[in-house]
């Protein structure tokens, strides 16, 4: 997993493929409507917009086929991560949807406005966390960069 802030992006490009290219799709997607957007590639990205929550009884995940790329632009929002093969296999992994599901929780971080954090295939994680467990805003976009 990286964390950091979004001004710092430059410094993971030769060790997260596709990541100079995500960061220019992200830049058209800051005024865009909460959905789905793709480009001509594989990689696609995800504007979300809600309200935080108590994420204890979600399902830690992790993917395959594609790193998760997360920045928040409004709100915060608490996520966990954990290493995947410290968890149990809740949901074995299914190729159509990207998905594997484990049993537990992670460690819990903070990402606030213009941060951002990529997600590898091992790094089991669960999102949207309300802070201090008082709900709030959030926006936020999800890039999905293929894994090659």
């Amino acid at each position: 997993m990286i964390l950091d802030y979004y001004k710092n992006y430059h410094t993971y490009v030769n060790a997260v493929p596709g990541l100079e290219e995500g960061m220019a799709f992200v830049q058209t997607l800051l005024d865009k409507p909460a959905g789905t957007y793709h480009t001509k590639t594989d990689m696609y990205a995800m504007v979300q917009e809600g309200s935080t929550y108590d994420i204890t009884s979600d399902r830690m995940e992790t993917h395959r086929k594609f790193l998760d790329v997360q920045f928040v632009f409004s709100g915060q929002e608490v996520f966990e991560w954990e290493e995947a093969e410290q968890l149990e296999i809740d949901t074995p992994y299914e190729e159509e949807t990207d998905f594997v599901f484990y049993k537990g929780s992670g460690k819990a971080y903070r990402a606030t406005p213009g941060m951002f954090y990529v997600l590898f295939p091992q790094d089991a994680h669960k999102c949207r966390g309300a802070v201090n467990r008082q709900s709030s805003p959030y926006r936020k976009i999800v890039l999905k960069l293929p894994i090659s």
